[in-house]
């Protein structure tokens, strides 16, 4: 659709009288929105909110009855950090009930400058935007900021599946992601055959324990460590899981505890699309991942299981433990490639199994809920703006469109969303407050989305999953475009260093000090650090992967000095061990007791040097491997990410049939008084 530009020029000039001019008009008034205003109100700024005044997703599951979960991302990650202050900085994960009540707090607190319009039409101008509401109001704005949410299938399915019926049926489900899980966690306990029909998808641990130590799954990303080296960021944060793939293909008589050497279906084949030109100076976690984090039976046990496990339930912390239903035989993973369905005689066929299902859950990808956008350029014709997310710089700035900003469309691979949210409004206020650093970021826009493009987005997604990134990249990123973010030359003692290096990029990490500081950070950072010793337990792992790989090094070295290697031998070896898969899958196994790996390899690169023998190193590396295998078998280490080491054991066995009675007698109760209400 195309508007004659004369035609519109002219409307305008007729219906001037009836235009509401503002600095800033903010189309959407959700959560999302909240530190932006909270920062335009503090420097004076002039802004307006337009807000349709329909329930958002979270009056919906009230309604319904349906705040009967907990949160995916942690406190930390998923309150503003204005808020975190106020609470006890001891992280742990929210219910939902909880998390309304947070975001109602703060939209009753600037409920006053909404107004109840529905948005339907923005024309967007070189130095100004016009918008268009239903009741027939024109508001012209300097700034555009547009919070609108996203469309998803999977909204209406959480409201409206119908659990009381779901009771020892066939249940097809053609996808996989949190909300699905949580479902899945749902239907699990009234015996019915769950068929997962799937590419493959990742799964994470939202919580674990380290000498009773709890770790939510943000405090051990370690984010900047990137920044060291990309090698020894990635091989470490996938905990080995190359090694896991080539004995899958090539050693499977091998049994290794791990979800996706059980359970290759459930493994995500990534189509990275290699550009040679970029290949060292690209993202060692890349945009469009999708990542399911749950609960792990033995974290899960550890806290709930008491007195108060039906109350737990009750409050919605509800046990979704993925990777121990696929081990217990409680889920089934259908490849999506090889499944036929027909969908007439409700079955499903993969190879010779033909099952017949009662229902079959189909989800949806998240696409912005955004009203018509009209761009309108001098001496251009006028043409609609169609959202494409590698168009927009930082997920904020869109190329086409001038002096309009994005906020809420960009989303986490884990930590929480309020988390980017936070990093984008503090972003759109800075280039609203200073007209100088917007300049510098629109001078040369074209080339910070194609540099941007290049470095994030080197998976092939159909563009329907660009938007999810690594929070813990994006809001660095986003924090040094604004020169917020703490540096490397002010650290002044080891602690420093942590907190630059393996404290996690939380939003309130860019909050300490400077234009944004919230008045409470730094002394809750320094609690959090307390609390987590330190983060020893993730320095140590590192240091586990380090030295292994400079045991490797110095045996290679000893080698050829003492002349048992030839020369031309050690190039080709020095790549063998930078590239090998076996050093991150040990290190990862030595979880939680690294510590004493560490202390044997660093004495015996002492005794290497002193004595020069090439079987020193060798024999430690050797003793390490035997000491990571019987600590693992004995249970005295629990690999960060997907460990089945405990999900078959009797305890947990035992635990669960105890947890899915408590969970039924719950939902029963919440059956009888929703058919009460109605």
């Amino acid at each position: 659709m195309h508007v004659n530009k004369d035609a519109t020029a002219s409307a305008f000039q007729t219906s001037r009288d009836k235009i509401t001019s503002t600095d800033v008009l903010i189309i959407g008034f959700g959560f999302s929105t909240i530190p932006l205003i909270r920062e335009l109100e503090r420097d004076g700024i002039n802004y307006a909110v337009v807000s349709n005044g329909e329930g958002s997703i979270w009056d919906k599951l009230e309604k319904h009855g349906r705040l009967d979960f907990d949160m995916v991302s942690s406190m930390h990650t998923s309150l503003y950090s204005f808020e975190l202050v106020n609470r006890d900085p001891r992280d742990r994960y929210l219910t939902s009930k909880e998390f309304l009540a947070f975001i109602r707090e703060y939209l009753a607190k600037y409920s006053a400058k909404v107004i109840r319009d529905w948005v339907t039409s923005i024309e967007n101008h070189p130095s100004y935007s016009i918008i268009r509401t239903q009741s027939g109001r024109i508001f012209e704005t300097k700034h555009l900021v547009i919070s609108t949410a996203f469309r998803r299938k999977m909204n209406r399915l959480l409201n409206e599946f119908d659990y009381s019926s779901a009771k020892n049926k066939t249940i097809a489900i053609t996808a996989m992601g949190d909300s699905v899980n949580l479902m899945i966690s749902k239907l699990i306990p009234y015996n019915n055959r769950i068929i997962l029909i799937t590419n493959g998808f990742m799964l994470l641990d939202k919580l674990s324990f380290y000498n009773d130590t709890s770790y939510t799954l943000d405090q051990l990303e370690y984010h900047n460590m990137r920044r060291v080296s990309y090698t020894l960021y990635r091989k470490t944060i996938t905990t080995g899981l190359e090694f896991v793939l080539i004995c899958q293909r090539l050693l499977k008589f091998l049994s290794i505890n791990h979800v996706y050497f059980k359970h290759p279906t459930a493994m995500r084949r990534l189509n990275i699309k290699l550009n040679f030109k970029n290949i060292f100076s690209q993202s060692p976690v890349p945009h469009g991942i999708i990542a399911i984090k749950y609960w792990p039976i033995d974290s899960y046990q550890k806290l709930f299981d008491n007195d108060a496990l039906k109350q737990s339930i009750q409050d919605g912390y509800l046990l979704n433990d993925i990777a121990f239903f696929l081990e217990q035989g409680l889920v089934e993973l259908w490849p999506k490639r090889e499944t036929v369905i027909d969908r007439e005689q409700r079955t499903i066929r993969w190879k010779d199994d033909v099952v017949e299902y009662d229902q079959i859950v189909d989800a949806d990808y998240e696409i912005p809920n955004l009203p018509e956008i009209i761009v309108a350029r001098e001496g251009a014709p006028t043409g609609k703006y169609e959202y494409v997310c590698r168009n927009n710089f930082m997920g904020v700035i869109p190329q086409e469109l001038n002096n309009v900003y994005f906020i809420g469309f960009t989303r986490p691979t884990t930590g929480g969303l309020n988390n980017i949210t936070e990093m984008q409004c503090l972003f759109a206020h800075k280039l609203i407050a200073d007209p100088s650093f917007r300049r510098e970021i629109y001078e040369n826009l074209e080339h910070r989305i194609r540099k941007y493009n290049d470095y994030y987005h080197v998976i092939d997604t159909d563009g329907r999953t660009d938007h999810l990134v690594h929070y813990g990249f994006y809001t660095d990123d986003i924090a040094r475009l604004m020169n917020i973010n703490p540096r490397l030359s002010d650290c002044r003692s080891v602690k420093d260093l942590v907190l630059y290096y393996i404290f996690p990029n939380t939003a309130f990490k860019y909050r300490q000090s400077g234009p944004y500081a919230v008045q409470g950070v730094k002394e809750m950072i320094g609690q959090i650090y307390k609390n987590h010793g330190g983060f020893s337990v993730v320095i140590n792992y590192l240091l586990t992967y380090s030295l292994l790989q400079l045991t490797a090094y110095v045996a290679l070295i000893v080698a050829y000095i003492r002349g048992e290697l030839p020369g031309v031998a050690l190039p080709f070896l020095f790549i063998v061990v930078l590239l090998n898969p076996v050093t991150p899958f040990v290190a990862a196994n030595g979880f939680g007791l690294n510590s004493y790996l560490n202390v044997i390899m660093i004495a015996a690169l002492g005794l290497t040097a002193y004595h020069q023998d090439t079987f020193i190193p060798i024999a430690s590396m050797l003793v390490v491997f035997a000491l990571t295998y019987v600590f693992h078998r004995l249970g005295w280490t629990r690999a960060p990410f997907n460990d089945l080491k405990n999900k078959k054991s009797p305890k947990y066995r035992e635990f669960f049939k105890r947890y899915c009675d408590a969970f039924k007698g719950v939902f029963l109760e919440t059956d009888a008084l929703a058919r009460g209400r109605k």
